[in-house]
């Protein structure tokens, strides 16, 4: 029996009883940027015809028929002239992919660089060059990519990939993850298969709060082509002494990553005012009076829905992180928030589970600090997390800060990132990593006091 996908708006994972917050992110980069697409991807110019253009807007999608599996034909363009790469693809066909997910979209937000999908569990987010995935829950990501893969290649001739990054927090509830999500082993087993020299950490304390990292090094295609996949260090076995193809590095903290000389993964493309960021601040243990007040459906005071997430923006003072964003936000019902914002070609977003068993919420960005947040007291970076800490404030949380090398910006500021952090909490780790044309700081902090 084939399972059906949910009706829009289901949440599979809140049928499994307490929620799985922290969730899986994973970026699949096809070129270093939409300027560089063609020439990456060995194509011709784009182009369209008249017979051959999808609709954007959800009930136009919902009343033309659109073969979900059938190659297209060239490089089929949305009637918006922006919509180049993946942002051909029809909205009906990221429908199936996001059924492999288990989850659904609730609204779609679109810019002239972006197009942000709200899910029942998180994000999407899908760019002329690359695709943001984010899921919660129990939901499968992973059973996903050999169909974004397939989508690219008939939708958009895209042959290469150039980049991979997958991450996520440990879970609440491992013991309810199912297909390739069972283990942070079987997750990078699994993206071996597809990718090339993929290398995988586990950061932080390993026996108490910690973060995962894949990914792999910028390249000009890092697709598995044919032939068994290899990873690197794949020295790893069982008790048993069965090999196992798994490139993983545990660090703990106080440990460094080797320092070498890399340039910007983005080369000198012109256009690149800022580094590539992505900053995620991930909190547990949220205070239950600020969930009540914010993060529940009152009837007394506002609808579930869209109009229940403008309320919450309110509220809250979510909408006042990014006050010139354009915010698409959901309250769902009894409970729950979830929200996409898009400032030019970047976007934030915020998912929150207030349940006081399983509360958790997450921020993440990729609106560089300098640009958002620079001018106050603290550094860029410092003055984010204090004010969205300052809106869930969570007995706990941890901070991820990626940022590419620049030849405009000095590196030295990563060193002193998140030095000082928001009055009442302990910094328990802060280390350092350099990657491949990447710095990360990781740092996770504890309440000390009572606000």
């Amino acid at each position: 029996m084939v399972d059906l996908p949910p009706a829009q708006g289901d949440n599979y994972s809140a049928q499994q009883g307490c929620f799985e917050g922290p969730e899986k992110l994973l970026e699949i980069w096809f070129s270093p940027s939409p300027q560089l697409l063609a020439d990456h991807q060995d194509l011709d110019e784009y182009h369209s015809t008249d017979d051959d253009i999808s609709s954007y807007n959800d009930d136009e999608d919902k009343s033309v028929s659109v073969s979900r599996f059938s190659p297209p034909r060239g490089h089929r363009l949305h009637s918006q002239p922006n919509n180049t790469g993946l942002r051909v693809v029809p909205r009906a066909v990221w429908d199936d992919v996001l059924a492999l997910v288990k989850c659904t979209v609730l609204n779609v937000i679109s810019n002239k660089h972006v197009d942000a999908y709200l899910l029942s569990e998180s994000s999407m987010f899908v760019y002329p060059h690359k695709l943001i995935l984010k899921t919660c829950g129990t939901t499968t990501l992973l059973l996903a990519v050999p169909r974004i893969l397939q989508v690219a290649q008939q939708y958009c001739d895209f042959e290469k990939v150039w980049r991979i990054f997958y991450s996520r927090k440990a879970f609440m509830f491992p013991e309810r993850q199912v297909g390739p999500h069972r283990s942070w082993d079987d997750e990078v087993n699994f993206l071996n298969k597809y990718f090339d020299n993929g290398s995988a950490y586990t950061i932080g304390k390993v026996a108490s709060d910690h973060w995962y990292l894949y990914l792999t090094k910028p390249a000009d295609d890092v697709l598995h082509h044919d032939g068994p996949a290899v990873a690197e260090n794949d020295n790893n076995s069982d008790d048993d002494g069965t090999a196992r193809d798994v490139a993983c590095t545990i660090m703990s903290s106080g440990q460094s990553t080797p320092v070498t000389e890399n340039p910007s993964p983005f080369g000198n493309h012109a256009g690149q005012s800022y580094p590539d960021q992505t900053v995620e601040i991930l909190m547990t243990h949220l205070n239950p009076e600020v969930m009540t007040k914010g993060f529940y459906h009152d009837p007394n005071q506002t609808e579930s829905g869209t109009t229940g997430g403008t309320w919450v923006d309110k509220t809250t003072g979510i909408g006042a992180l990014y006050p010139n964003a354009q915010i698409d936000s959901f309250l769902f019902e009894p409970c729950g928030y979830s929200s996409n914002g898009l400032q030019g070609d970047r976007y934030f977003t915020i998912h929150v589970t207030p349940e006081p068993e399983c509360s958790y919420a997450s921020f993440e960005t990729n609106i560089p600090v300098e640009e958002s947040h620079a001018g106050g007291k603290q550094s860029p970076i410092e003055t984010l997390v204090s004010q969205v800490i300052r809106i869930f404030d969570p007995a706990s949380f941890t901070v991820t800060f990626f940022s590419s090398h620049h030849k405009e910006h000095s590196r030295s500021h990563m060193v002193h990132a998140m030095g000082s952090m928001p009055a009442g909490y302990k910094r328990t780790d802060r280390i350092l990593y350099e990657f491949d044309g990447y710095d990360l700081v990781y740092g996770h902090y504890i309440k000390t006091s009572k606000k």
